[in-house]
């Protein structure tokens, strides 16, 4: 049962990744970095990938699925697409587009600037450096924050009940 999952769940995976790897390629010969709908759709395309995940383990599993089979279904997939897109936007930033950091920068400092919450005026976030630790701390925050959608949906998506026995 759990190796059904696991293969769904690594196919999807693949497919969120090679997105990814598409969105941040496309950023990158466009020089689009700052572009509001591919940056707001690197949030939302990871939720859904996973919750298909789910639906596809339950269906391949004909409904007697367990709570933690979906949401395992679930977290494999977006592990998969947030190591892609970490290792993938660090290789670009550090290595290959080393100008876009400063493209970054100049966004991240015109929003700091502009702000009227007085936490951005006291110099309470540092400016970011894209250093390998910093990816690795967002990779690790993101996975973490996406759980939580996994474990709302999982619940649900686990207590539908069978139907056509």
């Amino acid at each position: 049962m759990d190796k059904t999952i696991k293969r769904n769940s690594f196919i999807l995976g693949t497919v969120g990744a090679l997105i990814t790897l598409a969105i941040y390629i496309y950023m990158w010969q466009a020089q689009d970095y700052l572009n509001p709908l591919l940056n707001t759709s690197i949030y939302l395309y990871p939720i859904l990938i996973g919750v298909l995940a789910q639906v596809w383990g339950r269906l391949a599993l004909k409904g007697n699925v367990s709570f933690k089979q979906v949401v395992l279904a679930y977290f494999i997939c977006i592990l998969m697409i947030f190591i892609t897109e970490s290792v993938t936007y660090y290789i670009l930033l550090n290595h290959v587009d080393t100008n876009a950091k400063q493209i970054l920068l100049d966004a991240w400092r015109g929003i700091t600037e502009k702000g009227q919450n007085s936490l951005a005026k006291s110099d309470v976030f540092k400016a970011p450096t894209y250093s390998l630790s910093e990816f690795a701390l967002g990779f690790a925050t993101k996975t973490l924050m996406f759980t939580v959608p996994g474990l709302i949906t999982g619940l649900i998506i686990s207590k539908i009940p069978q139907t056509g026995k």
